[in-house]
């Protein structure tokens, strides 16, 4: 008996909801960086443990694929849908800092905008062309949260999916945990 006591007194069982913005790019070709936004639902199994869904959309540029293509600003807008599953550990920390460090699995659906550009010998076209694929890659996270009040929380982060093939994305930014 006193083990299964023992055992429930580190069993939480909260739900976290965390929203935020901030900026978010590739890190290969980056034209400009762009806005990031996520949305985040997080179940705290025990005290170190939590598991999490989020969703995350990054809009970047990237620099156009073709240097003389007669189009003005030569870019690439691109879009990012993340859709993660993802495994968190909280740090035990005596402050009232909170920090975990998560990974886990995000199914990437990107969409870039460009153009495509003929050139049959007398006359040039140009026009828009949007290509779509998807991926999955492996998320790092490291985030850091502030109790403001019991069921409101500061919270910052820093992500990077590791994409295999098709070139890896980082976000970093600000929001707010709400407890549920």
């Amino acid at each position: 008996m006193a083990s299964l006591a023992q055992t429930n007194a580190f069993t939480l069982k909260e739900c976290w909801i965390t929203g935020g913005t901030g900026i978010g790019a590739a890190t290969q070709n980056t034209k400009s960086v762009g806005q990031d936004m996520w949305v985040q639902l997080a179940y705290r199994l025990s005290e170190r443990i939590s598991i999490a869904t989020e969703f995350e959309n990054i809009n970047y540029k990237q620099r156009g694929y073709y240097k003389n293509l007669p189009v003005e600003p030569n870019e690439v807008n691109v879009l990012d849908n993340n859709f993660s599953l993802l495994f968190k550990y909280h740090l035990p920390l005596k402050s009232k800092l909170k920090v975990a460090a998560a990974s886990g699995w995000t199914y990437a659906i990107r969409q870039n905008d460009y153009y495509i550009f003929e050139d049959d010998g007398v006359v040039q076209h140009t026009f828009k062309n949007v290509t779509s694929f998807s991926d999955y890659s492996i998320p790092l996270l490291l985030e850091i949260e502030y109790p403001i009040s019991k069921t409101i929380h500061n919270h910052a982060r820093g992500k990077y999916n590791l994409l295999r093939q098709n070139g890896s994305t980082y976000s970093t930014g600000l929001g707010l945990s709400l407890k549920l």
